[in-house]
């Protein structure tokens, strides 16, 4: 498991209760990749308190909507782009550049704005096989048989091409618990565990339980 220092952008800590969000959210709060960065110009830095409350709101309207936890996101100043200019930046690619009317309400809609776009156009990227990791620890605290046998059978690449396909055909897993129950019921339904994964590939899986799905 990584051991980084986090960065600046870091939800506020919740009242802990046994829910799988709240399981799942302490244990994303520890990531520190710092694979996604919003850089401001120095025009609205002024505003950073209200960006990082943009950026919280939005990582919770994400988790609702979707059900996918984003990771910390870093905002830094940078003195080199323009003073109303903001960039954000996935893996140190530049994704959005946009310039701003320097006010607070214009720089936050249009931070939010950007970054929801960046989150949802490249979901396959920021969920990493270290988050679906996460996802796979919380279920097996509730279901360790289904957890041992699907992870003998499936790789973690394959367990997130199915919930990356699952959102991005605009359904939602946040029932990850769910989720899982019904990749066991696609993978292990056959005597020969390792013939069933032959026959179906993700795609399959993830399309077969996105329609099993209202949201």
């Amino acid at each position: 498991m990584l051991k980084r220092i986090k960065k600046l952008l870091h939800i506020g800590t919740e009242a802990a209760d046994n829910s799988v969000y709240n399981k799942i959210d302490n244990l994303f709060d520890t990531l520190s990749d710092d694979s996604l960065v919003v850089y401001i110009g120095t025009d609205l830095s002024t505003y950073i308190d209200s960006i990082i409350e943009v950026v919280s709101n939005l990582r919770e309207e994400v988790k609702g909507e979707c059900g996918f936890i984003m990771p910390a996101v870093s905002i830094k100043e940078n003195f080199v782009i323009q003073e109303n200019e903001f960039k954000i930046c996935l893996s140190e690619e530049c994704i959005e550049d946009r310039f701003v009317i320097p006010t607070k309400d214009n720089t936050c809609e249009e931070v939010y704005d950007a970054l929801k776009s960046v989150v949802y156009n490249n979901i396959d990227r920021i969920f990493t096989n270290e988050i679906t990791e996460k996802y796979i620890n919380s279920v097996q605290r509730k279901n360790g048989w289904l957890i041992w046998n699907l992870t003998n059978v499936m790789s973690v690449i394959d367990i997130r091409t199915i919930l990356v396909d699952i959102i991005s055909f605009g359904k939602s897993i946040g029932d990850i618990n769910y989720i899982f129950e019904k990749i066991g019921e696609q993978v292990l339904s056959n005597e020969d565990y390792r013939d069933c994964v032959r026959r179906y590939n993700p795609h399959i899986i993830s399309k077969a339980i996105a329609n099993r799905l209202k949201k």
